[in-house]
């Protein structure tokens, strides 16, 4: 098959699909929940064919009782089986084998405490890998159940917010005295001297400079227009999928440095899973709709029929696709330029990520107790042959060694998956 027929195919497959995703974002934007607003609508479950003599369809939420007691080798094989009410079913998931092994084989050389990676096709969110590992309980889901803080991961909200309330652009200039990652009060205010510094927005993002967010969130988006975009974001909503996800927690104080710390990522109450992590980019990298994730396929009763199927569809919208398209420059400038071009050095001159664009976002900071040191990207790549992307979130809790970095472990991911696609 030549490439000129391939990408035909592609682009044939791709219209179909988003004529598909515009028929069922028109039915959501038609309920009584407002997705443009921020709402998540009502999730309705996927529906089942029934077998013979099975009177029931099986639901999401029974699903999800179910695969809890499943250890995470299981779930991230391509089929399982489970038992309910004395018959075998056989679930089929959405994990990519080959990516996902690697994955497996990377972390289980890593160092550090707990760490977690998860990969979404942003376009259907599909799960396509859940790796990682929790020393302290190995039993844990780290993928959905460990929360960790979110440090300036929160950045992209806070932009996300400048962009999409207040026109902001990446040219945007803003002032600021004192260290880029620090946060006093002192550096909020509007005082300029010989020692001010100004940069753009695209320069505050991509080096992460926390006052410049801080004077954003207290300036502009304040406690309600921070908490409007958070909630688009999914922080303080619950996520449906096939396993339990731990509702994001966020919190903003009373006072105005309250809402420069959160707005700067600059403290530790605001917390997210790998699996949240994954669908922020994703939704950027998919013009802003973030896609209901899931990593089971189908159920069927084994020598009977499907009792359940997986229905992708738009779960939320959380900015328009010209913030969704700035927000995009200011993550692939964090890779180029910024926080993460340590780990992505060179990636231009490699035979698989230099036809990628990527993008990101690091977060970092300590423990509560300075035992760990949480380290966090999340991130984009897109082919520019094919159009195909993937989306991650990663995080470690490094221990006494720093070990490999979560924008490291990005890395490695995207070179794997875009390097099978090619083959």
């Amino acid at each position: 098959m030549d490439r000129e027929f391939t990408l035909r195919i592609f682009d044939l497959r791709r219209g179909a699909f988003w004529l598909s995703f515009l028929v069922a974002l028109f039915l959501i934007q038609t309920a009584e929940t407002d997705v443009l607003a921020g709402g998540i609508p009502p999730y309705r479950p996927p529906s089942a064919t029934k077998g013979p003599g099975f009177s029931i369809v099986l639901p999401q939420e029974t699903l999800r009782g179910i695969l809890e007691s499943k250890s995470t080798l299981e779930l991230t094989r391509k089929r399982f089986s489970f038992f309910l009410k004395g018959r075998e079913f056989v679930a089929t998931t959405t994990i990519n084998q080959s990516l996902q092994a690697y994955l497996d084989d990377l972390f289980s050389k890593s160092l550090g405490a707990m760490a977690a990676l998860v990969c979404i096709d942003p376009i259907s969110g599909r799960v396509v890998a859940m790796s990682g590992f929790d020393r302290i309980e190995p039993s844990s889901k780290v993928w959905t159940e460990l929360l960790v803080p979110s440090a300036s991961l929160f950045k992209v909200v806070t932009a996300a917010g400048a962009i999409e309330f207040y026109s902001m652009t990446p040219s945007t200039t803003f002032y600021f005295n004192g260290g880029r990652h620090t946060l006093y009060k002192y550096q909020l205010r509007d005082k300029r001297n010989r020692y001010t510094s100004a940069v753009t927005l695209l320069e505050a993002f991509s080096r992460s400079i926390n006052p410049v967010f801080g004077k954003i969130g207290i300036q502009y988006l304040k406690r309600d227009g921070l908490l409007e975009m958070a909630g688009r974001f999914l922080w303080g909503r619950p996520i449906p999928f096939e396993l339990k996800v731990e509702v994001s927690p966020l919190y903003i104080g009373p006072d105005s440095f309250n809402i420069a710390e959160v707005a700067s990522g600059f403290n530790r109450r605001t917390r997210v899973t790998a699996l949240h992590e994954a669908l922020i980019s994703a939704g950027i990298a998919n013009g802003g709709v973030i896609m209901a994730p899931s990593f089971i396929d189908i159920v069927v009763e084994k020598g009977g029929e499907m009792v359940y199927q997986n229905k992708f569809y738009p779960l939320i919208r959380a900015v328009n696709p010209r913030t969704a398209a700035t927000l995009r420059r200011l993550m692939v400038a964090t890779v180029t330029r910024g926080t993460a071009r340590r780990a992505f050095r060179g990636y231009k001159r490699d035979k698989v990520l230099r036809n990628l664009v990527i993008g990101g976002k690091t977060g970092t900071i300590d423990s509560n107790d300075h035992r760990f040191r949480y380290d966090l990207f999340s991130g984009f790549a897109c082919s520019k042959v094919t159009g195909r992307c993937l989306s991650v979130g990663v995080f470690v809790a490094h221990d006494r060694v720093l070990g490999r970095r979560s924008a490291s472990f990005a890395r490695l991911a995207f070179r794997k998956y875009f390097e099978d696609m090619n083959q």
